[in-house]
Formats: C-alpha cells, sequence, structure tokens
C-alpha cells in the first residue's frame, strides 16, 4: 500500500511540474499583439455576444480538481488571456478537473470579448509554447474559429495543449497524463462545447 501511495504521489507531483512548465512557457514565450489592432470584422458592433462558464462536473463525470496549484496554473492562462482581448473581458474561466485518484488533470483557461485577430493571436499563442511538437490544426466543431493542438512529454507526463481562438473567445485546453491513445482532439471539442456558449 505504502509503494502504490509513493507512486501516486510521484504522479501527482511530476503532474504538477509539468502543468507549471506549460504555463511557464505561454507566459514567458511571445504571446502578444499589438494594441488598438481592431479589424473592421471584429469591432464592437459587430461581435457577438460570447461566453465561458466552467461546468461543476467537465465531460459528465470529471470532477473539479482538489489541487490548488493546478486551479492556479489554469487562472494564469486565463488571465495571460485577458492581455490579448481588445478592451474587458466578458467573462473568463481558469479551472482544473481531475478523476478522483487526480492521476490526470485537464487545466481549461479561457476569456470572452473582443479579439482583433484569430490567426495571428493563435500563431501567437503557440510561439509561446516552442516545446510543443506536431503542432497542427483540427477540425473546429460547429462553433468554428482557429483550432490548433500540439504534444509535448515532459517529466514522464504526456502532455497535449489544444487552443482555439475566435472573433469572440480564447481558450486553452491541456490534458495532462491521458493514455496517449486517447483521442484527446475529440476530448477538445467535447470540453469546448461544455465551456462556450452563447451570452444570455
Amino acid at each position: 500500500m505504502t509503494g502504490s501511495r509513493t507512486a501516486l504521489a510521484g504522479a501527482r507531483a511530476r503532474k504538477t511540474r509539468v502543468g507549471a512548465l506549460v504555463v511557464g512557457l505561454l507566459l514567458a514565450g511571445g504571446c502578444s499583439q499589438a494594441a488598438g489592432e481592431v479589424t473592421p470584422e471584429a469591432s464592437p458592433a459587430t461581435l457577438v455576444a460570447m461566453r465561458l462558464d466552467a461546468p461543476e462536473r467537465l465531460l459528465d463525470t470529471w470532477p473539479e480538481s482538489t489541487s490548488r496549484i493546478s486551479h492556479e496554473q489554469a487562472q494564469q492562462v486565463m488571465a495571460h488571456f485577458k492581455t490579448l482581448l481588445d478592451g474587458e473581458p466578458t467573462s473568463a474561466v481558469g479551472s482544473a478537473y481531475a478523476p478522483l485518484d487526480e492521476r490526470h488533470t485537464i487545466l481549461v483557461g479561457g476569456v470572452s470579448g473582443a479579439v482583433p485577430d484569430p490567426v495571428r493571436t493563435m500563431d501567437g499563442v503557440f510561439a509561446g509554447l516552442p516545446r510543443l511538437t506536431d503542432v497542427k490544426p483540427v477540425p473546429p466543431g460547429q462553433p468554428g474559429g482557429e483550432t490548433r493542438c500540439g504534444r509535448a512529454r515532459s517529466d514522464g507526463v504526456d502532455v497535449v495543449v489544444c487552443v482555439w481562438v475566435d472573433r469572440h473567445t480564447i481558450g486553452m485546453v491541456s490534458f495532462l497524463g491521458l493514455p496517449p491513445k486517447e483521442d484527446t482532439t475529440d476530448l477538445f471539442l467535447r470540453v469546448r462545447a461544455q465551456l462556450e456558449h452563447p451570452a444570455a
């Protein structure tokens, strides 16, 4: 029993370090854009009201993580994304979800508001994550916009980071420690669908 507890504690510690790495790369990288560059399509007059809400359970069964550090990491991503909007956010989420054994974690961070240039914003986000490999577009599903995912392995933990950007929202979903066989593209689209809604 002691051995399994030690192994679980070690896995959690590695996952925490990996989450910190993802957040640290994003915040230290070149994820920025010039202020005031709003294209006509992204002007407030044409902005469709959208909002992001954190569900009580993610993917129907994942409760919020009990890890304070994981929540802080997700909130750091959320805070950084606020700086990429033209103006103030209309909503924001930053949370972490994990099964009860906390062996795997999904970090979600995002904001809604006016996004001046989705493609440029997406390029900037991934420029700030240089350790990700196999970065490629994925089908955006019904909400549309720009969607990409990339992979990494750090400290023995598999990481998949997926980002979406449209003219109304910016969001990141980071999967930490999921088995490589998991279809993270499908999971990403399901997570996004749970988070993003038309504003009432």
